[in-house]
């Protein structure tokens, strides 16, 4: 798969796997556009959330706006799992995959928003 850069957007992949394994627990992919030391506007994407890969929609809607830093997206990040059906199985429980999908949204998104 191919991403294009995208002028004025940054960028970030995160991923939470087992050392023994590449394949990812829970996977986020971000892009957001600064403008004025503010989120102007993110996407985030999540895998193993779900039978296919979702959107994190109330992650998106809490970062527009949001200053870029890591506490001004915290907020957004407790949002990554709204809506979400991890599924629970031997490498992780399905509260687990919330949680892995809530931390590495907000390490994700300040990085994507150029804060950390």
């Amino acid at each position: 798969m191919r991403v294009p850069k995208l002028d004025g957007w940054g960028y970030r992949y995160e991923k939470f796997n087992v050392t023994a394994q590449a394949w990812a627990i829970v996977g986020v992919a971000a892009v957001a556009r600064r403008a004025n030391g503010h989120v102007a506007e993110a996407r985030v994407g999540l895998t193993n959330m779900g039978s296919v890969p979702v959107r994190a929609l109330g992650a998106e809607a809490s970062a527009a706006g949001a200053e870029a830093s890591a506490a001004g997206l915290a907020g957004a990040a407790a949002r990554a799992d709204e809506g979400t059906n991890p599924p629970g199985d031997l490498r992780a429980a399905a509260d687990y995959r919330r949680h892995l999908a809530r931390v590495l949204t907000g390490r994700a998104l300040a990085a994507a928003a150029g804060a950390s």
